[in-house]
């Protein structure tokens, strides 16, 4: 393994957590194929031999308005947030991630060395979207991003990933914390190089009343894993999904969401659209809890796949783990199925070539997801990427 990531300037509990992850990595095996979580992904590919291997860093753009600065809104790069902040991110950081610490995850512990903190004070509603830009010119990069919104805040986030074509491994991990009341609509895209090879590990812890929605966009990337779970901790928490997925080339996308209700009247839904073309591959594997404790709930996952091509291939496994009887709602749907070929060639017939009417086909396809995206800004952003990936298919 490649040096210790420390600095001289970090407090001493994170330097414990570094060297502590440091030694366990040393002796841990890496996660277990027969797991449900990697199934259909060799684990192995995320741990890449890193002597030798420079450490790279993102180059992250994080602008914020004035008007949202006097309101006590805290946007910094991560490394920064440790030194001004570290009394709050003592409370906050690696809580959630260090409940379920694999290989993987401690790669990341030892060696982070970027990302961001965005803090949203008690009350305060950010009018405008905070757009973050995070490019990886090449090598390896473990990155750490921590959200905190507080009792009757909102905000609406855009995240981009942006890396070169060169080859690059990159290894997230995100926790999230969402106060009473609070609210965060947070759109994720991934537009990644040919050659990167990433892993997302985040975590959503839920407080009383609060809503995330969650906007999950993967277009680049040669492989690229999330591993995403919503904890909705307290009474009428909400979680809502929306995932889309398009790949071409040889393109693999693996995605795992659970869904864990931990109190009663929660709700939760996910509507995932996946569109594949030439040799792309993709996975979803969706788990839904619900305790025996948690009374009224309503969880709805969808998971629908287009193929554009006979060498595409999807797969797709819902798990129910529900162990109570008094539900408000639970329901499961997965579709999969080969491009209308009637379709195309109708719409051939009115004058459109082929790729214009694989790309129209497409764009049907994806609009119910789309749709259902609650900001208009945020809306147009997905439409916009989308339109961009078509043209290259």
């Amino acid at each position: 393994m490649t040096q210790l990531k420390e600095k001289i300037n970090e407090p001493q509990w994170l330097l414990d957590k570094r060297r502590a992850a440091n030694d366990s990595y040393k002796v841990a095996s890496a996660p277990d194929r027969v797991s449900h979580l990697w199934k259909y992904t060799d684990p192995s590919i995320f741990l890449p031999e890193l002597n030798g291997l420079k450490l790279g860093e993102s180059k992250i753009e994080l602008p914020l308005t004035e008007e949202a600065l006097k309101k006590g809104v805290v946007l910094l790069e991560i490394n920064s947030a440790m030194k001004e902040k570290s009394n709050l991110l003592a409370n906050y950081f690696d809580r959630l991630a260090s409940k379920e610490l694999n290989k993987i995850n401690l790669l990341n512990e030892a060696l982070w060395s970027t990302g961001y903190f965005l803090y949203i004070p008690k009350g305060v509603k950010v009018e405008k979207p905070v757009v973050i830009k995070s490019s990886l010119p090449r090598d390896f990069e473990a990155r750490r991003i921590l959200i905190i919104l507080e009792e009757g805040s909102s905000v609406n986030l855009i995240d981009e990933n942006l890396s070169s074509d060169s080859e690059a491994f990159i290894n997230t991990v995100s926790e999230i914390y969402l106060g009473k009341d609070s609210e965060l609509t947070y759109l994720n895209i991934n537009l990644n190089g040919k050659q990167t090879i990433s892993h997302l590990f985040q975590r959503t812890s839920l407080g009383q009343n609060s809503k995330l929605t969650n906007l999950v966009v993967a277009l680049g990337g040669k492989i690229s894993k999330a591993d995403i779970r919503y904890i909705l901790n307290e009474e009428s928490a909400a979680s809502h999904t929306y995932g889309i997925v398009l790949g071409d080339d040889k393109q693999h996308f693996d995605h795992h969401t659970i869904l864990d209700h931990q109190a009663s009247f929660t709700k939760s839904s996910l509507n995932f659209r996946v569109a594949l073309k030439d040799k792309a591959r993709s996975a979803y594997t969706g788990n839904l809890k619900i305790i025996h404790e948690a009374l009224k709930c309503s969880a709805i996952q969808e998971n629908r796949n287009l193929l554009l091509s006979k060498d595409a291939k999807a797969e797709s496994i819902p798990e129910l783990e529900i162990l109570t009887n008094d539900v408000e709602r639970c329901s499961h749907g997965v579709t999969m199925g080969q491009v209308d070929k009637d379709q195309i060639y109708y719409l051939m017939s009115r004058g459109l070539s082929q790729k214009e009417a694989e790309k129209m086909v497409i764009e049907g396809f994806l609009e119910p997801t789309i749709s259902r995206i609650p900001d208009e800004v945020l809306r147009e952003e997905v439409k916009s990427r989308i339109e961009e990936k078509l043209k290259t298919l």
